[in-house]
């Protein structure tokens, strides 16, 4: 088993060489994305409104008053 039948492959046990030689066993392909999409993922932010419940009022006067306009 030369050098170059096993290039790629350090981090296996020698006889998971020994089966790769043989083209018997291939070990699981994981790139990057395997790992992040096996990631835990974070907990989302609870839902609020716009701006985080808080009520914007336009900060103009209306142009035809309403009877809320004057309970501020």
């Amino acid at each position: 088993m030369g050098a170059k039948d096993t290039r790629g492959y350090d981090d296996l046990v020698w006889w998971q060489k020994l089966l790769v030689h043989a083209k018997v066993w291939q070990p699981p392909h994981r790139t990057k994305h395997h790992e992040l999409r096996d990631m835990e993922r974070p907990v989302p932010p609870p839902v609020t409104g716009a701006y985080g419940n808080e009520v914007v009022q336009p900060s103009k006067p209306r142009l035809v008053p309403q009877r809320e306009d004057n309970r501020g």
